[in-house]
């Protein structure tokens, strides 16, 4: 999805009328010449044919109301829910992918590395990953490469050598950098603009921001279960904080 689509449905987010099916009627003109202003109806109209979007008339004398879908909200958020993810169960035990590949291979070497990391596994050693969740899901793309047998192997199993779980996480995943990153960001949300002559064009400008660091937020955290957690991780805390600040930054535009 395009950069300018994204943005369509972040800012419908926190412009919000209600929380979970938020609308977009005014942000201190009407929605038609909000998207014909800002040049988003085409975009608009996409996002409809998508499923973001779902638009209808409003009672008589209302304006058009657009509003964003589940599937549109989910994406304005960044493109998962941290909360499923945290809560899902995990049975103790650890998949570990470990490839040799040579010199000659290099690109797929590369390539591997960039799908282990989308698929939010942790790297031991440059050949050695892990994850806490089943494989099911990652074993189609990894297979479909040219990778000679013996080359590249899965295991399961649990750390035998006195290494706990914690050690593994600290050991695989950057958590002092994404301890910093969520710092980053819960540092940005006290920066809202408040109500002012004309907040929008703040609100703009941190919004965009806020939704940069959110995403290197979540290109960091593997979004681990629970039991997994790094001690004072800051995860959570930061995604309640987003979704406060969020509906307040709709509040005052609105208000506008």
């Amino acid at each position: 999805m395009k950069s300018k689509t994204e943005l369509i449905l972040y800012h419908m987010f926190w412009v919000a009328d209600y929380a979970m099916r938020p609308s977009l009627r005014r942000m201190g003109e009407s929605f038609e010449e909000w998207a014909y202003h800002g040049g988003f109806l085409r975009q608009i109209q996409e996002l409809e044919r998508q499923g973001f979007l779902e638009a209808e008339e409003g009672n008589k004398g209302t304006k058009r109301v657009v509003r964003l879908t589940e599937k549109g909200t989910l994406r304005a958020m960044g493109g998962c829910d941290p909360m499923e993810r945290w809560k899902r169960p995990w049975d103790g035990a650890w998949r570990m992918a470990v490839f040799d590949l040579p010199e000659t291979q290099r690109k797929l070497r590369s390539k591997l590395r960039r799908e282990l990391m989308a698929a939010n596994f942790g790297c031991l050693q440059g050949s050695v990953w892990i994850t806490p969740d089943a494989l099911d899901g990652v074993l189609p793309s990894l297979g479909k490469h040219d990778v000679k047998s013996g080359t590249m192997m899965f295991f399961t199993g649990r750390p035998c050598g006195g290494e706990s779980d914690a050690d593994l996480v600290k050991a695989a995943w950057p958590v002092a950098a994404i301890d910093a990153a969520y710092q980053e960001h819960l540092a940005h949300l006290k920066s809202l603009p408040s109500v002012g002559s004309d907040p929008r064009d703040q609100l703009m400008a941190w919004g965009n921001l806020e939704r940069r660091l959110w995403e290197k937020c979540m290109k960091l955290d593997p979004l681990l279960p629970r039991p997994l957690w790094p001690d004072s991780y800051p995860g959570e805390r930061a995604w309640h904080e987003r979704l406060k600040t969020l509906r307040t930054a709709g509040k005052i535009a609105l208000e506008k």
